[in-house]
């Protein structure tokens, strides 16, 4: 394979946390281009991965809705973001290696440093009340959208994933030599401060449940009482923490109590009662007949914006909300039958994760889907091209590293 080509995919995947959607558009478009020079065989791959197909499909539904669309402009500008999802995942596809570890390991590392360079460079653009527990959270933020603007569930979901690889990879660490032990580590501590620094509640939800499949599917007996006993140790850090803790459990015991008065200028509170009302008038959307075939890849938003004026809900119709729920923001568009495509997309991956014994893409397909409970995240470039990036290529490996360990089984 063209070496050339390998360290543009490596960069893709640096790049990710950093690069705005424009730019990061364009490279992907200069690595199909080149991807193309390698004589793919693309209708061979279309016939013998079903991935490819849902990807397809997905992208024919929503360039049909477009025909049932008043709101063309921004029909389009969805389609235009989600291209990368028959445009990247053939090329991930393509990487066969024949068993070579080094693409997945060393796209990974890619990310890991990437992720790591973005948070660390971010310290730079925090004010000077770096430690006070109301703006602790929202100064890092407000830093992170200094270099680019990402979303805070977006980035703790790159964050988890980075967290698993090195589990998937170095652990246990009493089998790493002390070069190796001392940037893992570091990498883990860094990785782990930010998660809780950002706070972000759909990302620590989304770690701790894909944290529980993949100790769980990863090790056994010792090693997995000890996984078990250092995910608890999170949890109890987070309740420890007084910031995390007033937004983990005071603040949703006062929002279900109803006891908000004002408590609406807190970060932690308004978002969650915003929330609620936007799934409100997500629920009200659901009706017949548009439920089996939603209201238009152009359209969903905007009928969601007359059921915040109609429901009176000013901060959702003041900034223009979306859905915050990729389930819901399927339906919306194409109804029943969008959301079953989506569906697909997540289950027929997990499933080849069981068959396969990966926790690593198990874990990559539950911290997704629990992300996209909570956000729009194939209305997002940077969630639609994690998405596309690393579903095929872990999907990819998990067969690869299956038949290499059924292989030396059988070996004499």
């Amino acid at each position: 394979m063209n070496k050339g080509y390998k360290y543009l995919v490596y960069f893709c995947f640096f790049s990710l946390p950093f690069m705005v959607p424009s730019w990061h558009n364009r490279l992907i478009a200069i690595l199909f281009i080149v991807w193309l020079f390698t004589k793919p065989r693309i209708i061979g791959m279309i016939k013998s991965q079903p991935l490819l197909r849902l990807y397809i499909l997905l992208f024919i539904l929503s360039a049909f809705g477009l025909l049932y669309s008043f709101n063309l402009n921004f029909g389009l500008r969805y389609i235009e973001s989600s291209l990368v999802l028959i445009l990247i995942p053939p090329m991930m596809l393509s990487l066969n290696t024949s068993g070579k570890k080094n693409i997945l390991n060393l796209s990974l590392l890619a990310l890991l440093i990437g992720v790591i360079s973005f948070n660390l460079i971010s310290l730079l653009f925090i004010s000077y009340d770096l430690w006070d527990p109301k703006n602790l959270q929202s100064n890092l933020i407000i830093a992170n959208n200094v270099i680019v603007k990402i979303h805070p569930a977006f980035l703790s979901m790159y964050i988890s994933l980075c967290v698993f690889f090195l589990a998937d990879q170095y652990f246990p660490l009493s089998k790493l030599d002390r070069h190796k032990l001392g940037w893992v580590g570091f990498s883990l501590v860094v990785l782990i401060v930010f998660l809780i620094w950002l706070n972000s509640r759909a990302g620590i939800l989304a770690f701790f449940v894909a944290a529980l499949f993949f100790i769980g599917s990863k090790w056994k007996g010792k090693t997995r009482t000890l996984g078990y006993v250092g995910l608890i140790s999170f949890l109890v850090l987070i309740v420890a923490i007084p910031f995390s803790y007033h937004r983990f459990v005071e603040t949703p015991v006062m929002v279900l109590k109803g006891d908000t008065a004002g408590a609406m200028d807190d970060p932690s509170v308004y978002p969650l009662v915003t929330r609620l009302q936007i799934y409100k008038s997500d629920w009200e959307l659901l009706k017949w007949p548009e439920i089996i075939y939603g209201y238009g890849t152009g359209d969903f938003r905007d009928v969601l914006q007359e059921r915040f004026r109609a429901n009176n809900y000013e901060r959702p119709l003041a900034e223009n909300m979306d859905s915050h729920s990729e389930y819901f923001a399927q339906l919306h568009r194409h109804g029943i039958i969008g959301l079953g495509i989506f569906l697909a997309l997540l289950i027929i991956p997990f499933r080849h994760a069981i068959k396969y014994k990966s926790p690593l893409l198990g874990s990559f397909i539950i911290l997704f889907a629990i992300t996209a409970l909570f956000e729009n995240v194939f209305s997002a470039q940077k969630g639609v091209t994690f998405f596309a990036l690393f579903c095929p290529l872990l999907w990819l490996f998990a067969r690869q590293e299956y038949e290499a360990r059924t292989a030396s089984r059988s070996t004499p």
